[in-house]
């Protein structure tokens, strides 16, 4: 009996308007009608032609959504038919599913060889007939809406650039009235000029003055540093005349809530200082006034700015410091107070923090941290471990993702999490990632010629690597030279970021990687902004699917349905889909019936040094086929 619930799936994934058109090609009028009856239950139109010839009318007069060909009919069989049709449509113009007995292995190579999307045997299987199908009807429809929505990408972009364009014709005004209006300016020197706060030299001013006169009457004023969050992104989505408005708009939300004795001042960027006055009798510490303050801030900015008619969500992390407490001098208190702030965007951002010495503690950490991370190179305390990346179907063993871990003499064990940020924004990243590169393509080398030939590693690269100062190219190239390694032995991940933060050297760098061959992957896909036309730009092999997603496919309906609708969109692409952090069984079933193709995780392994890598190796590519967790290969209960 048919399953008929095929059927919502489909006009719920390709819901057109228009039902779709099936037309069945046999010489057998027996078998149209039964397929016929099956099509039209489940909804589609259905065309017949008896013969060869009569299809290709038919096709020519009107192109079906997909065409349903017996191979076996007189006078032209299906196969010549097949040829035919493929000379005017592309599989993914007009999928054509054959009929064939069931022994006609050679029919059946031959017909795919031909450009056959798909094929059933006799005795047809209706099951298996609709299945295939829905599936085949399913990805020309997916295919049709990328391709529409692409056009709709290009027409926006297309005129966001003529709004940019207009946005800079108008900055070019405003600096020419500038300049002409240079001598008013100066007399306003202590003022910000685009919001009209109290600038850093007035704010340093004004902040002596206060604390002059809380040594001299023991009070206890507080000095808080303001960032928005995210501001960068306005200005990167908006243009900066918007990031202005927000700036204006932002300013004057904080004066509303300052005190009449407070002082708002803004020190450059998205950052604004506030100078809360003690002005109570009783010389207590102003945190309780300073909470207040902050309160109506936060509920303030909760209220969407409209800025050219867009509202946009903008929140601010502060962080405070009372004198004398935190600090006797202002630039002490200054420094505490923008320790703290840092604090309230590590904890979430939208919110406040006062400071603590552990803050102080914490910096030096930083400090401490980058200090080594200076040679840890040359100290020989760096390695690399490696994560299997496992064949969802076979289950053996495809690649391995190579993870750097740092081992410091001083400091012990580092996460990665915490010193790759610093690296990347000191630059050590750049001489590290070299370091990385080379080590990688070493290993990989090792394991081809241990036997596993095909076998590749993928190498994390960060956006600062793609930057003009990189050697990241040249660095590649020379790994791959002097280990005598074909360009598909290694993979280049990149993150989201890096496709932000694309720049016309990084996209020449990219383009140069793609030329030599190497593939490229996009890590943690989710988790930034990316969108479609960054996977048609380029020529992504795989998307990684954060594990942040994977956690939750069996308890989040939504983010069950967002990681079906990656590998659907991925696979319609032509591209691979490996599904990070796998821990349980029920998350690999789950993936696996989603028809993703790569699983990565601790449910198969931890990442391992090489020589445990190699064991893992041997006992997953082993004579022994099927997806097996760790403990069932290493033989632990």
């Amino acid at each position: 009996m048919i399953d008929m619930n095929y059927e919502p799936e489909i006009q719920e994934v390709i819901s057109t308007g228009n039902a779709l058109n099936v037309l069945v090609v046999d010489d057998s009028k027996v078998i149209r009608t039964a397929i016929r009856e099956i099509l039209e239950i489940g909804g589609l139109l259905v065309t017949e032609a008896c013969n060869g010839q009569e299809a290709i009318d038919s096709v020519s007069n009107k192109a079906p959504d997909l065409v349903l060909l017996d191979v076996v009919m007189p006078d032209i069989d299906g196969i010549t038919v097949l040829k035919e049709l493929r000379k005017s449509y592309s599989k993914l113009q007009l999928p054509i599913v054959l009929v064939t007995s069931r022994d006609a292995s050679r029919e059946i190579v031959q017909a795919l060889d031909y450009g056959a999307n798909d094929y059933v045997t006799k005795p047809i299987d209706f099951d298996v007939l609709w299945a295939r199908i829905s599936n085949q009807l399913m990805q020309k429809q997916a295919a049709e809406f990328l391709r529409r929505a692409q056009i709709g990408l290009e027409k926006e972009i297309k005129n966001r650039t003529a709004e940019l364009k207009i946005t800079n014709l108008r900055l070019e005004k405003e600096i020419e009235i500038r300049m002409l209006a240079e001598d008013r300016l100066q007399k306003q020197a202590s003022y910000d000029e685009l919001t009209g706060l109290p600038n850093r030299s007035l704010a340093a001013d004004r902040l002596q003055q206060t604390l002059v006169k809380a040594k001299r009457h023991d009070l206890n004023p507080c000095v808080a540093f303001l960032d928005l969050d995210n501001f960068k992104y306005i200005n990167d989505t908006f243009g900066h005349a918007a990031g202005d408005d927000l700036l204006r708009e932002a300013a004057k939300r904080l004066t509303e809530c300052a005190r009449g004795s407070d002082t708002v001042a803004r020190l450059g960027g998205d950052e604004f200082l506030l100078i809360l006055d003690d002005d109570s009798d009783k010389g207590s510490q102003n945190e309780s006034g300073a909470r207040h303050v902050a309160e109506r801030i936060l509920k303030s900015f909760s209220i969407p700015f409209v800025i050219e008619g867009q509202e946009l969500n903008i929140t601010p992390s502060l962080g405070f410091a009372v004198y004398p407490r935190d600090g006797e001098d202002s630039n002490k208190l200054m420094r505490h107070a923008d320790a703290a702030m840092y604090r309230s965007k590590h904890d979430g951002k939208n919110t406040y923090c006062f400071y603590s010495p552990e803050m102080t503690v914490k910096a030096k950490m930083r400090m401490d941290v980058e200090n080594e991370l200076r040679h840890a190179l040359e100290r020989d305390e760096l390695s690399m471990f490696y994560q299997p990346i496992v064949d969802s179907q076979s289950g053996e063993i495809i690649k391995a993702e190579a993870l750097l871990r740092w081992q410091s003499k001083e400091l012990g064990m580092i996460s990665p999490d915490y010193f790759i940020p610093i690296a990347e924004d000191t630059g050590l990243i750049l001489s590290i990632g070299d370091w990385v590169v080379n080590t990688a393509c070493e290993q990989v080398s090792q394991w081809r010629n241990a036997g596993w030939e095909n076998f590749c590693v993928t190498i994390n690269v960060s956006a600062r690597q793609f930057q003009s100062d990189s050697s990241l190219v040249d660095t590649v190239r020379k790994a791959l030279d002097q280990n005598n390694l074909p360009a598909e032995a290694i993979q280049i991940e990149l993150t989201e970021g890096v496709l932000l933060e694309e720049t016309s050297d990084s996209a020449e760098r990219m383009q140069m990687i793609e030329d030599m061959g190497i593939k490229l992957l996009i890590d943690d896909f989710g988790t930034g902004y990316a969108s479609l036309s960054y996977l048609q730009r380029y020529n992504f092999e795989s998307i990684k699917i954060d594990r942040s997603y994977i956690s939750g496919v069996l308890n989040s309906e939504q983010d069950a349905k967002l990681v079906k609708a990656v590998i659907a969109m991925a696979n319609s692409l032509g591209m691979s889909v490996v599904s990070e952090g796998v821990e349980t069984k029920e998350q690999l079933d789950f993936l696996h019936d989603a028809n993703c193709k790569y699983i990565q995780g601790y449910y198969f392994s931890k990442p391992v040094e090489p020589a445990e890598f190699m064991s893992l190796l041997k006992k997953f590519n082993g004579s022994e086929s099927g997806i097996r967790p760790l403990q069932q290969v290493s033989g632990v209960a």
